[in-house]
């Protein structure tokens, strides 16, 4: 069956369901597939698509049909003054993404570009900078709080590589977190197309993720994403702790001007909230 040239396009509201109208668009003026973030401007209305059915091109337009929910991009001015930051600091660089890579179809494990490396192993050796790096953070917290945000934000740069000294790989971390421990398909930034070049991901059974970047085998960083504890709680504080003890990491919660030294009870009284 040959490919429709013309694509009939269904546009729903995403926040209630309802249909916005529907229009025939040359399959020329739709992108290539709906993988990074992507706005569409409708009459004198811009919307940000939220879903698309299918996601890419080949699918369209083979079936001539795609369906998007979508949400309208409100605009307003605001003074500069009153613009907050809704976190003290973030990292100051992010890793590349991987030429030609996709998500599309992989188990991967999304993250905000503001959330990399908030929580993260890093090498004790590199104790006076992680303070530097503290104190600086809580100066932001201290001096700069204006509910609900910060006015002012810190770009960490002191521990640009924070396992630097150490020599681990993915394999040593396969081996060290077991065969409960759930590997992704990759890495990748939230609205953004393509997968975090040399990135991993694995999900424990907590529900605690650990992921980072590997250079020519080698992990040049490991960060913690966690969502509320579950079950497994305590055995993946203790395989953290012993990964944590082996190679002299400590965790960093920067935001929270946290450091946790590897003991299981202590990271297992973080991962519980009550550290």
């Amino acid at each position: 069956m040959p490919d429709h040239s013309t694509i009939q396009v269904q546009l729903f509201d995403a926040t209630t369901g309802q249909p916005i109208g529907q229009a025939e668009l040359p399959v020329g003026n739709l992108p290539q597939n709906f993988e990074g973030a992507t706005t569409l401007r409708i009459g004198d209305k811009t919307y940000s698509v939220v879903s698309a059915s299918p996601m890419t091109a080949r699918e369209f337009r083979a079936s001539g049909k795609l369906r998007l929910e979508m949400r309208e991009v409100r605009i307003s001015k605001v003074s500069p003054r009153e613009v907050l930051y809704s976190l003290p600091s973030i990292a100051e660089e992010i890793p590349p993404i991987e030429e030609g890579s996709t998500k599309l179809g992989k188990q991967v494990l999304e993250l905000h570009e503001d959330d990399w490396r908030q929580i993260e192993l890093v090498a004790i050796t590199l104790q006076s900078a992680i303070e530097v790096d503290l104190r600086a953070i809580e100066r932001i917290h201290t001096q700069h709080r204006k509910s609900p945000g910060f006015d002012a934000l810190y770009l960490r740069k002191e521990v640009p590589l924070p396992l630097h000294g150490t020599w681990i790989t993915q394999a040593n971390l396969r081996s060290a977190l077991g065969e409960r421990a759930t590997w992704l398909e990759g890495l990748a930034f939230r609205g953004v197309a393509g997968l975090v070049a040399g990135g991993f991901a694995v999900k424990l059974p907590s529900g605690l993720a650990l992921y980072g970047v590997q250079r020519e085998g080698r992990v040049t960083a490991l960060g913690l994403h966690r969502k509320q504890a579950g079950a497994g709680l305590e055995g993946d504080a203790s395989l953290l702790a012993t990964l944590a003890t082996q190679h002299q990491l400590c965790i960093v919660d920067w935001c929270r001007v946290r450091q946790i030294p590897p003991s299981a009870q202590r990271f297992q009284a973080w991962l519980s909230g009550q550290d």
